[in-house]
């Protein structure tokens, strides 16, 4: 009589429930993949021109394992979207707006043309709080609607002023430098806004510095190449503030430098080229 391998009949156990447990990951992961959100992301692509470097963004793979995909674990709802530095020339894909539940969207460094959409804001896709746009060749006015907590357009060819929506919006952080934006940007200052970063350089701005309130929490404030006037608000020297960056230079500025641990740290090239400022880094105010 032949006796049975109790190990045998363990193993081919365990190797039947792995089998099982394979074929249903396998399972969940297509569909993790939202369908909307898997057409979306393909139309995209396509109006991006196909680049090869999104080659792997097919219809016979999950759209969460795409390279610059991420997606919520749960709901498989496309949550960050990066296409960076890929030297692609075309307009923002309107498709984009079929992401609605998207958190990041991240285009920097391509070579985007014509007007920023706007979409491109909580109206529209509300769970949206980082948008960066920076290092490409868009156009015209910044739409009213891009209240968007972290927003990033450095570096292209927009216009005009910036929207009066941006006032009463809350944002951490605001960088619209290298443009050709002009007007007032005072609105974005307030001492209880949650403004931590302000870079507006090489713009034609032009407002009061000294007549706004710096908020409590703003460490970078990078304002060179504008037309802002006034003085320096002496809250730039409060003890507890500690600046990471601070560049004021070749604007309108005039009067007594507020005097402060950042007068050390920053030279006298963050203040120079003023109207008439005066006072450590930059010489003595006459008697």
């Amino acid at each position: 009589m032949e006796l049975s391998n109790p190990f045998c009949h363990t193993m081919a156990i365990l190797l039947a429930v792995l089998l099982v447990a394979a074929a249903a990951t396998t399972e969940a992961d297509g569909a993790l993949c939202d369908k909307s959100d898997k057409a979306a992301l393909l139309a995209v692509k396509s109006a991006l021109g196909n680049p090869p470097a999104l080659s792997v963004w097919n219809s016979s793979t999950p759209c969460c394992s795409w390279d610059g995909v991420s997606c919520d674990a749960i709901t498989g709802r496309v949550t960050e979207l990066t296409v960076f530095a890929l030297n692609i020339s075309a307009p923002v894909p309107a498709a984009i707006a079929n992401l609605t539940k998207l958190q990041i969207l991240n285009l920097a460094y391509n070579q985007l043309y014509g007007p920023i959409p706007s979409f491109l804001g909580p109206r529209a896709l509300p769970d949206l709080t980082f948008l960066r746009l920076d290092g490409n060749r868009l156009s015209g006015a910044i739409p009213p609607t891009a209240t968007v907590f972290n927003l990033l357009l450095e570096g292209n060819l927009l216009t005009g002023t910036l929207p009066s929506t941006f006032g009463a919006a809350a944002f951490g952080e605001v960088g619209v430098a290298g443009n050709q934006l002009s007007g007032d940007a005072s609105m974005l200052f307030g001492a209880k806004k949650k403004l931590n970063a302000l870079r507006l350089s090489r713009n034609r701005f032009a407002f009061d510095l000294g007549s706004v309130e710096l908020p409590e929490g703003l460490d970078i404030l990078v304002i060179d190449h504008n037309m802002v006037y006034g003085s320096i608000p002496p809250a730039a020297a409060a003890a507890g503030r500690k600046w990471l960056a601070f560049d004021v230079s070749y604007n309108q500025l005039c009067g007594p430098i507020p005097q402060g641990r950042y007068t050390h740290r920053f030279g006298a090239k963050h203040f120079a080229g003023n109207k008439c400022l005066c006072d450590r880094p930059l010489p003595p105010c006459s008697s």
